[in-house]
């Protein structure tokens, strides 16, 4: 059972609507993503679709298999509706073994900031302090396409949520990381117990990690495509697991929806934080030249 002291932690970390910079963030982000009417239509169904899918399992959160079921299929749901594909690089992910873990790194393109609403409305339930939330199936279902290759489960890292929200992410098989202050270890070796436990349940587990450990581009106020540096985590934790990596880029076409871009995977050969990080700069900056040349074409 959470604390009253954890709970409260949990929550002055959530998402603010009223926070300048993921007004700026949500602004630019628009720009780049909703575009066409088709786009407009489909995060609006999205929208809708993550509703009822926080409706369906708040009343079943106490059925983690159940939970786990139907995030799955509204991940896979998502993906359709972001028309999301892999466009570069799928050969390579066709020589990955199956049904082993794998460690997904990708930036921070927080699409999910389009979806959010008011829980009260909504969902005639609110958690104080807690009252707007952002659904995060959409922040990963990008990514569907690559776990459907691999035939592997979709899952994530993030910060802890409140409540009944956070039986739920870790219900869904979502891996949660509390409030720096109510860590007993780094965050690392926390998530480095988390993951090989998360891979014992479930071998064929696609995890994603966030390098950037942010929005990409929103403090520094620029755009969704401008990438934080990488941090070492994920790849020490690779390391330490003999876990694969698989590098991938995303790209919402206005046009033709969400494109992925798969580079070579590789099993760290070392946790040494230094060699992680010659790994985690070459990630980034072969992501960053792609999306640029997106951009620009």
């Amino acid at each position: 059972m959470k604390t009253e002291e954890y709970q409260e932690a949990v929550t002055k970390k959530m998402p603010r609507p009223d926070d300048p910079l993921d007004i700026a963030y949500v602004l630019k982000l628009k720009q780049c993503v909703l575009r066409e009417a088709w786009a407009k239509q489909a995060f609006a169904t999205i929208r809708e679709k993550q509703i009822e899918y926080l409706r369906e399992v708040l009343k079943q959160s106490k059925d983690s298999a159940f939970v786990f079921t139907r995030t799955q299929q509204v991940l896979e749901e998502v993906a359709e509706l972001l028309k999301t594909r892999i466009v570069e690089g799928a050969e390579l992910l066709q020589k990955i073994p199956k049904g082993h873990p794998a460690l997904v790194m990708t930036h921070h393109l927080s699409t999910y900031k389009l979806t959010g609403f008011d829980s009260k409305r909504e969902l005639g339930f609110a958690i104080p302090g807690y009252d707007f939330i952002c659904p995060e199936p959409v922040l990963i279902a990008g990514l569907k396409p690559v776990a459907r290759v691999l035939g592997d489960d979709l899952s994530y890292a993030s910060a802890d949520f409140p409540g009944v929200f956070g039986e739920i992410h870790r219900g869904a098989g979502f891996l949660h990381i509390p409030p720096p202050e109510m860590l007993t270890t780094g965050r690392t070796a926390y998530l480095l117990e988390e993951t090989k436990q998360a891979f014992k349940r479930r071998p064929n587990t696609a995890m994603v990690n966030f390098p950037e450990g942010k929005t990409s581009g929103k403090h520094r106020g620029l755009g969704p495509y401008d990438l934080e540096p990488f941090k070492t985590g994920g790849y020490v934790i690779a390391g330490q697991l003999h876990t694969r990596v698989i590098p991938v880029a995303q790209y919402f076409d206005p046009h033709e929806g969400m494109q992925l871009k798969v580079f070579p995977s590789y099993i760290p050969e070392s946790s040494d934080k230094a060699a992680m990080q010659k790994l985690a700069d070459k990630d980034q900056r072969q992501m960053q030249e792609w999306l640029n040349e997106r951009q620009s074409s």
